[in-house]
């Protein structure tokens, strides 16, 4: 892992474990219970990839992640209060977290020589599946289940680093894909996208009916 992804993926730890601390502080959990969900959050879905590649969690090796962990505990406990003053530059380091984790993810997937769909769900489960796993055990429905075009940016990081993965060790190319899933990111949470769900009275007449005023009124302007 280059030194520039490696300091990324220090800033997605510490601000994912921020996040899953102040999910926990809202719930009113005491220490032990934000630690969990403050581990979870952040290093879950990288458990995760490592137990199915038969590997032992990088925590066990390299301390700095716990300490990040810790780190994100006590901030989140400080600033609790004012968090929503700095949601916003929060939510910018959550998406590059999700983004660094997603690639790290695909990264894992290609060096064990696995296909498209190996590569897309590594990359999928290291950035999401810590925030699955700490929504379970807070008795929660995962958000990424009904709302946020969040695991959908993780998809979309495995299918292009699938795509290019005979161009992952050119500078250029590595960070044009970085910063397009990023700005993809930012772009769903600025504009609150959300994908399509079916309603329950769904028309597929209708629905294309609604397609084709949509296109037909694009074309006239």
């Amino acid at each position: 892992m280059s030194n520039e992804i490696l300091i990324l993926d220090f800033i997605g730890t510490f601000t994912f474990a921020s996040y899953g601390s102040y999910f926990a502080i809202k719930k009113n959990f005491d220490i032990f219970g934000i630690f969990v969900c403050a581990f979870l959050t952040a290093v879950g879905g990288g458990t995760m990839r490592e137990l199915i590649l038969g590997h032992v969690p990088f925590y066990f090796f390299d301390s700095r992640y716990i300490f990040l962990i810790a780190l994100g505990i006590l901030f989140t406990i400080i600033v609790f209060k004012h968090f929503h003053k700095i949601n916003n530059f929060m939510l910018f380091l959550d998406a590059l977290g999700l983004v660094v984790f997603a690639f790290i993810g695909a990264n894992k997937a290609v060096s064990v020589d696995l296909g498209l769909f190996g590569i897309i769900f590594f990359a999928t489960i290291t950035s999401v599946g810590g925030g699955i796993i700490r929504d379970m055990v807070m008795n929660e429905t995962p958000e990424i289940m009904h709302s946020d075009f969040y695991a959908t940016v993780a998809i979309i990081m495995g299918f292009l680093y699938w795509a290019g993965k005979d161009l992952v060790n050119n500078f250029l190319w590595l960070n044009i894909l970085l910063a397009g899933c990023l700005i993809i990111r930012l772009y769903a949470i600025s504009r609150k996208t959300n994908l399509w769900k079916p309603q329950k009275n769904f028309n597929l007449k209708e629905f294309f009916k609604i397609l084709i005023f949509k296109k037909q009124k694009g074309f006239e302007k």
